[in-house]
C-alpha cells in the first residue's frame, strides 16, 4: 500500500510539473516572446495551411500548442512503461519532454510546432513498439509514414529522407525491413507530388519547392535569445543525454537487447534532429522535435545511476528552466 501511494504521488508530481511548464512557458511565449521566437517557419506544403489557420485564430493556436505539449509529455512517459524500455519503473520522460521542448525557446508558429511534435511522437511510438513488441512491418511502416510526413509540415526535417534509412539499418538490419521503411518514408512526399501533378503542376514541383525551403534562410539564431540561465539549462540537458548514451555504450548489462536497440535509435534520432540547427531554415520548432527522443533517452540515468547525482541534475534542470523563463519574460 505504501509503495502504491508513493507511485501515485510520483505520478502526480511529474504530471503537475509538466502542466506548470506547459502553461507558464506558453503564456510567456505569447505575452513576452523573444525576437527569434516570432520568426515563422519557412514554407512547407502543409505548414503553409497551418500558418494561415493560426493567423485567423492566434489564441486558439497557442492553447492547442499548450495542450499538445502536455499530452505529448504524458504519452512519452506512458510509452516507457508500456513497452518496458527501462530496467525499472520511471515516469521521468513526462517532465523532461516539457523542459526540453518549452523552457529554452518556444516557436511562435504554434500549429506547425504542434503538428510536427505529434508526428515525431507517433513515429517514435511505432518504431519503439515495432522493436520492443511486434516486430511487424505494419508498425515500421506507420513510423516511417509519420517521419515522411514531417517535412511536409516542417521543411528543415526533409533531411530525414536521406538519413532515416541509415537509422533504420542501425536497428532493423534486414533488407526487407529496410525496403518497407524506405517505401513508407517516401510515400507522403510521393502523394503530395501526385496531388500537385493532378492539379496541373509538374510532378516533382513540391519536392523542388521543399528543397528550396530547406536552404532558405529563416533568420533564426537561438544563440541570440540565450541568457546565462538558458546556457546552463542546455548544459544540464546535454549532461543528462551524455550520461544516458554512456550507459548504453559502456554497460552491456544496463539494458535488454531490444531496449538497447530502441535507445540506440532514439539517441541517433536526437543527434539527427539537433543537426537541423545548422540548417539556414532552422527555427525554434526544432527544440520541440528534439524533446521527443531526448525525453525517452534521458530517464535511463534515473534507474541506472546514483540517486543523489540524478536528483541533483533534475533539480538543476528545473531551477535553470524556471530562471530562464523568468529572465525571458522580463
Amino acid at each position: 500500500m505504501a509503495k502504491r501511494r508513493a507511485i501515485h504521488h510520483r505520478i502526480f508530481e511529474v504530471t503537475a510539473t509538466l502542466f506548470v511548464i506547459a502553461v507558464v512557458a506558453t503564456l510567456r511565449s505569447v505575452f513576452a516572446p523573444a525576437d527569434d521566437e516570432t520568426i515563422p517557419n519557412v514554407a512547407a506544403p502543409i505548414g503553409i495551411l497551418l500558418q494561415g489557420l493560426q493567423a485567423r485564430f492566434p489564441l486558439w493556436s497557442a492553447a492547442i500548442w499548450c495542450s499538445t505539449l502536455f499530452l505529448a509529455g504524458l504519452n512519452a512517459g506512458r510509452y516507457g512503461v508500456k513497452y518496458s524500455l527501462y530496467p525499472a519503473y520511471t515516469l521521468m520522460s513526462i517532465p523532461l519532454l516539457g523542459a526540453v521542448a518549452a523552457t529554452i525557446t518556444v516557436s511562435g508558429d504554434y500549429l506547425v510546432t504542434s503538428a510536427a511534435t505529434i508526428l515525431t511522437l507517433l513515429a517514435v511510438k511505432y518504431i519503439v513498439r515495432c522493436i520492443m513488441r511486434t516486430g511487424s512491418y505494419g508498425d515500421l511502416s506507420l513510423s516511417m509514414l509519420c517521419f515522411g510526413a514531417l517535412p511536409l509540415v516542417f521543411a528543415p526535417a526533409a533531411v530525414v529522407y536521406a538519413a532515416m534509412p541509415l537509422l533504420v539499418l542501425a536497428v532493423k538490419a534486414k533488407w526487407r525491413d529496410w525496403t518497407v521503411a524506405v517505401v513508407s518514408l517516401a510515400f507522403p512526399l510521393f502523394a503530395c507530388c501526385y496531388v500537385s501533378w493532378f492539379r496541373g503542376e509538374e510532378f516533382i514541383a513540391p519536392a523542388l519547392r521543399l528543397c528550396e525551403s530547406v536552404t532558405e534562410p529563416s533568420g533564426y539564431s537561438f544563440l541570440r535569445t540565450l541568457n546565462p540561465a538558458g546556457l546552463a539549462l542546455i548544459g544540464v540537458i546535454l549532461t543528462m543525454a551524455f550520461c544516458a548514451v554512456s550507459l548504453i555504450i559502456s554497460d552491456r548489462y544496463s539494458l535488454k537487447v531490444k531496449s538497447r536497440a530502441a535507445m540506440r535509435f532514439n539517441a541517433l534520432l536526437a543527434l539527427l534532429l539537433c543537426g537541423l540547427f545548422f540548417l539556414p531554415s532552422g527555427t525554434a520548432t526544432i527544440f520541440a522535435l528534439v524533446a521527443v527522443p531526448a525525453s525517452i533517452l534521458m530517464p535511463l540515468i534515473f534507474v541506472r545511476m546514483g540517486t543523489g547525482f540524478t536528483e541533483l541534475l533534475y533539480r538543476l534542470l528545473l531551477l535553470c528552466a524556471a530562471a530562464n523563463i523568468a529572465v525571458m519574460g522580463m
